[in-house]
């Protein structure tokens, strides 16, 4: 496991939106939620950010990584001269579709993709029947990324149910975990916070997990908000209620040392 700490704080701005099906709304929503004089190294967006709808919608959105999406999220990174995580962007690749989160680099080159592995599957009290593998097919690889001198692990969503892959991601050296999200607000209610902390404290990392609100314009699926930044201690440093938000909050190095040395938890793994 990687011993080193990040040399400098990271600034992050969480975004919080409620995306209906135009997404040159969803898009210019964003840009104008975000200050002007923005100062932060790394923006990070939910899951499905430019678009909720019906899965002919997704099908029909979908497009090559080197679409006019990506080429609106490295424009982003760009002019706030910062990282961007594009939480999901519906990926075509022949016959198939992901839900991929794609990391732009400061000067607006894609720098790394995750296919998300878990594809989610819920059978909700109000009749809603939720399949994500009827629509994506499931990526297998694990992905660990550069962010500046932190050392970052890529999920989406429903990956936080799975502990395994954020053991593998602080066994390569994660410093921080990003988990952007769709989380409906079912099990939102019971489980969201409660896994979020789970795998700070479990992993000694810091968790940065933005989350969709209010309701798909189609399916009248009512996603969960709360978006949320918490520490290595599991102590919550920023949280959003369930309308639309940016928060915006600031990772210190010296938490990580001093959790890791207070609980030296991660040295005394057996298995």
């Amino acid at each position: 496991m990687q011993s080193s700490f990040p040399t400098a704080p990271l600034r992050v701005t969480l975004v919080q939106n409620q995306a209906g099906d135009n997404r040159l709304a969803n898009l210019a929503w964003i840009e104008q939620a975000l200050p002007s004089d923005l100062a932060t190294d790394l923006i990070v967006l939910p899951e499905l950010f430019a678009c909720r709808g019906s899965d002919e919608q997704y099908r029909a959105q979908a497009e090559a990584l080197d679409g006019p999406l990506s080429a609106w999220l490295g424009a982003l990174a760009h002019r706030n001269r910062a990282w961007v995580l594009a939480g999901s962007v519906l990926e075509r690749e022949g016959a198939q579709i992901y839900n991929t989160t794609l990391l732009f680099n400061r000067a607006g080159k894609l720098a790394s993709t995750y296919r998300k592995i878990h594809l989610f599957e819920a059978h909700l009290e109000n009749g809603t029947f939720i399949r994500e593998r009827d629509l994506y097919q499931a990526g297998d690889q694990p992905v660990l990324v550069s962010i500046d001198s932190w050392c970052a692990g890529l999920s989406i969503c429903y990956d936080v149910r799975f502990p395994e892959l954020y053991r593998h991601y602080t066994r390569h050296g994660a410093h921080l975990l990003l988990i952007p999200a769709n989380f409906t607000q079912r099990t939102g209610r019971d489980h969201w916070e409660v896994l979020v902390r789970a795998r700070a404290i479990e992993n000694q990392c810091f968790v940065l997990a933005p989350d969709q609100c209010g309701a798909n314009p189609h399916t009248h699926s009512l996603s969960y908000g709360h978006s949320l930044a918490i520490g290595p201690w599991g102590e919550t440093l920023a949280a959003a209620a369930d309308t639309p938000t940016v928060l915006q909050v600031t990772l210190e190095p010296e938490r990580l040392r001093a959790t890791r040395a207070c609980v030296p938890a991660l040295a005394h793994r057996r298995l």
